[in-house]
């Protein structure tokens, strides 16, 4: 066990941890209850399309979980938070959006691609423009080789 982080005697627990933790909880519910429409799986020993969704989903109901806990225990009761990346991720809401809405022209490899490529840009340090050409190269090579080629699954 971990000494009690020293906490202020004014501070309680921080609102915006505790709306985080209850959004990605609902969040991480909703998804495993979409998950569980999916048709089942069809023959002996296939487990059907919604199988890894719905542990995706399970998993981030236990993670939500957990920072839920260590949110109601104090563990975020301590200085108030410096809230100076906000721009930033407002930034990275506003890129993820524009991607999914351009997916029906560009598709969903290609509109992830230059998403994640765009994304990464926001991010300080050096050889930004390569590394941001090798995300989006990366992504794009993973969703179309792997998911499409390979699993043979259709993608949008």
């Amino acid at each position: 066990m971990t000494a009690p982080l020293e906490t202020s005697p004014d501070r309680k627990i921080p609102v915006s941890e505790l709306a985080a933790a209850l959004i990605c909880l609902a969040a991480s519910a909703g998804f495993v209850a979409l998950a569980m429409a999916l048709p089942a799986g069809h023959s002996r020993g296939d487990v059907g399309p919604g199988a890894l969704p719905e542990q995706i989903g399970i998993f981030g109901m236990i993670c939500a979980a957990c920072y839920l806990v260590s949110v109601l225990r104090g563990g975020f009761a301590g200085k108030a938070g410096q809230f100076t990346d906000t721009p930033r991720a407002l930034a990275c809401f506003a890129i993820f959006a524009i991607g999914m809405a351009v997916v029906p022209w560009l598709g969903l490899a290609l509109a992830l691609s230059v998403a994640a490529a765009v994304l990464t840009l926001l991010f300080q340090g050096e050889r930004r423009w390569p590394r941001a050409a090798a995300t989006g190269i990366g992504l794009w090579l993973i969703a179309t080789l792997l998911f499409q080629k390979l699993l043979g699954l259709p993608l949008p």
